[in-house]
């Protein structure tokens, strides 16, 4: 991927496309692009301080940890997203892993340089504190799945949360993502033999067709308005 093509998807939406023009320059300045294979290593819970990213494409998953060294899928970022804050604005070590779910580009901006531009301006700091209530978005989405009581529904909107938004620019993003039954199952808190049946009355419904590792969705208003249905 150009740097160019980068910056323009990184600035359609979410965090950095929503501050000044001048917090956005100083962001893009300091930051570098990389591209990670599915499963690489970005941050893990109880690293030590360091920076932040912003997906560029391809999908980052965020693990929760259980207890026991096991970790929980919860979300999936897309375009967009930032992500690896916390240490910034807490000052404490990681308590979040997160790890690609596919070959994913990402814009990465050290912490010496995020501390550098917030101390520049109190407008820089503002801004760059305000990525934690684009995180609070996220957590609030999460939560608001899994209070859906019918576990249909409930796989429904976990889907569609983490499906690509539906106007990203470049890739056939509106209806196909990399996704896992296993993966759906533990985000959606149902088990992954739940999850191949209802996938499968989806699918005979014509609302999604499903292959190895892979979900398109076919009919998004559909899946939406059963998603809401109850």
């Amino acid at each position: 991927m150009e740097r160019a093509d980068a910056e323009r998807g990184i600035l359609q939406r979410g965090w950095l496309a929503e501050q000044p023009e001048d917090t956005r320059d100083a962001v893009l300045r300091s930051a570098r692009l990389v591209k990670l294979a599915a499963g690489e290593p970005i941050f893990h819970a109880g690293d030590e301080k360091g920076g932040t990213c912003g997906v560029v494409s391809g999908g980052v998953g965020i693990y929760l940890p259980t207890g026991g060294g096991d970790f929980r899928l919860v979300h999936v970022g897309r375009c967009g997203v930032w992500f690896g804050y916390g240490p910034l604005i807490r000052g404490r070590r990681r308590s979040l892993t997160f790890s690609p779910t596919e070959a994913t580009w990402l814009i990465r901006l050290p912490l010496p340089a995020l501390q550098e531009i917030a101390d520049t301006s109190l407008a820089h700091q503002r801004a760059i504190l305000s990525v934690g209530e684009y995180g609070m978005d996220i957590a609030i989405g999460i939560v608001e799945n899994l209070l859906i009581r019918n576990h249909a529904r409930r796989i429904a909107a976990t889907i569609l949360r983490v499906m690509h938004d539906p106007d990203e620019i470049g890739v056939d993003a509106v209806s196909n993502i990399a996704l896992t039954q296993t993966q759906i199952g533990e985000m959606a808190s149902v088990g992954r033999q739940v999850v191949n049946r209802e996938l499968q009355r989806m699918e005979a419904k014509g609302w999604l067709a499903v292959s190895y590792n892979r979900i398109t969705v076919l009919d998004r208003e559909a899946l939406t308005e059963f998603a809401k249905s109850g």
